[in-house]
């Protein structure tokens, strides 16, 4: 056993080691992302904590586009009265489009601003949208 701390890594030629790959302008171009929770991982104020940042960092991301869609009790996140609705607002102000179910609407009683870029659409027209996307972020 050698007790020897000596290094026998060789850097001198400057070799470069790559952690993460480097973003090119296709991994920009657009994401989609699903949300279907007011909440992540767990109802608690620590799930909530952590979508928080899930949606800071998508509204302070560089992607040239985003759509995000909202199931179930994601729509929540429309409703003023959600403590989480200001990080929306700012995601909302980022995004392309927000789309959300018009049954997740119903059944919960969202009520929201309408603007422009929120769009209530079925489920279906909602199924069939995200089937056929390749690049889709869920948040459950």
């Amino acid at each position: 056993m050698n007790n020897n701390p000596k290094n026998d890594l060789d850097f001198s030629d400057n070799t470069l080691l790559e952690v993460m790959p480097a973003k090119i302008d296709e991994d920009m171009a657009a994401k989609y992302v699903l949300i279907k929770h007011d909440y992540y991982s767990t109802d608690s104020d620590h799930g909530r904590d952590i979508l928080a940042g899930f949606l800071s960092n998508l509204a302070d991301s560089s992607f040239n586009s985003i759509v995000v869609y909202l199931i179930d009790k994601g729509v929540k996140l429309l409703d003023e009265e959600n403590p989480l609705f200001d990080k929306m607002l700012r995601l909302i102000e980022k995004s392309e489009t927000v789309i959300a179910t018009e049954e997740s609407i119903e059944l919960y009683n969202v009520v929201f601003s309408k603007t422009q870029k929120i769009s209530v659409e079925s489920l279906m027209s909602v199924t069939e949208d995200i089937t056929y996307l390749d690049n889709l972020l869920i948040l459950e």
